[in-house]
């Protein structure tokens, strides 16, 4: 298992944490016509809410499946690394972002952070128990499952039948969709893209030189602009036509969520 240093997690005040998870974790609309047992419910769960530090470990592939986990600020991805070592990113995931439900004993994927996140943490059965008494919550659950499976089946098409620059457009789109850019539509936009090449590479089956030649062609046909990690879209119905996809293919619930307080 990956072993990862100078990964340090502090715990961070913890008013209103736990509201500010079901704010992530359930819309306003769902919330407000709770009946007052499932509100009192949910108002009795206490969340682990800590910081964890860019680069590190939020959940580990194959260690037993103790917890779940809401992303509550940040950027993280989830992934699944092979006995050779080779890494494959199944997913980048948001603030809202739930991971560890699931069945079976150990966790199937692990979750690593890209940037420093808050993270709230909750014991695996009591999640669960939670959601057979709170039907509202586990509807929730599963339009987040739903949301997950599209992109798994939208990655599944890129990875299968998109050429390389292909690929790498439909990540740049999914990406600046679900990341709540709020310039989407405009022909020129701009957004803080914290992921490095080696990371888009393991999203798209690519090595980091290949990933590397294709920004730079889509830079000269002026398509984006790359800068410090600040991506610009300069022609955005061009970028559409390179993915082969419409950017409301990968709008989900991620980019409808409140800002974290």
């Amino acid at each position: 298992m990956t072993q990862f240093t100078n990964c340090n997690t502090k715990a961070p005040d913890h008013n209103k944490a736990d509201s500010l998870v079901f704010r992530h974790l359930m819309d306003d609309q769902t919330l407000l016509p709770l009946d007052s047992g499932e509100r009192q419910r949910l108002d009795s769960v206490r969340w682990l809410v800590k910081t964890i530090d860019r680069n590190c470990p939020v959940i580990g592939q194959g260690e037993d499946r103790e917890v779940v986990a809401v992303l509550l600020s940040g950027w993280a991805f989830c992934y699944q690394t092979l006995p050779d070592g080779k890494r494959q990113i199944l997913d980048f995931i948001f603030a809202g972002a739930l991971v560890g439900f699931g069945t079976g004993l150990t966790n199937s994927y692990g979750v690593e952070t890209v940037t420093a996140c808050n993270v709230a943490t909750l014991p695996h059965g009591q999640f669960r128990r939670l959601l057979a008494t709170c039907p509202a919550l586990a509807m929730q659950v599963v339009e987040r499952v739903s949301d997950s499976e599209m992109r798994a089946h939208e990655h599944m098409t890129s990875l299968g039948r998109r050429s390389a620059r292909e690929r790498v457009a439909a990540l740049i789109v999914e990406l600046t969709c679900r990341a709540q850019c709020t310039d989407l539509g405009r022909r020129e936009y701009s957004i803080d893209l914290p992921v490095t090449q080696m990371m888009i590479g393991d999203a798209l089956g690519l090595s980091n030189e290949h990933v590397c030649r294709i920004l730079g062609k889509l830079a000269n046909d002026k398509v984006i602009e790359i800068n410090n990690h600040t991506l610009k879209v300069l022609d955005q119905p061009a970028l559409s036509r390179e993915a082969g996809a419409d950017p409301k293919d990968f709008i989900g619930r991620e980019s409808q969520l409140p800002a974290a307080a």
